[in-house]
């Protein structure tokens, strides 16, 4: 069944995309300026869960973007 999204959400998913991206870098940079290994490792874990969370909405988009073609 496809299902059509309305302007407001895919305008939500844009942004939930470019947020998580956001913290995926932040985490990033937090990792790479940090002393502590141990902070090191929590900022890397954390960025490795953004970076899950932006492939789960870009596959969503993109599996929704080809249904659309059909």
């Amino acid at each position: 069944m496809l299902t059509q999204l309305t302007e407001m959400e895919l305008f939500q998913l844009g942004e939930q995309l470019r947020a998580e991206a956001l913290a995926i870098n932040k985490n990033i940079t937090y990792a790479q300026e940090s002393t502590d290994p141990k902070l090191q490792q929590l900022y890397t874990r954390i960025a490795d869960r953004h970076r899950g969370h932006y492939e789960i909405l870009m596959r969503n988009a993109q599996n929704f973007a080809q249904q659309r073609q059909f």
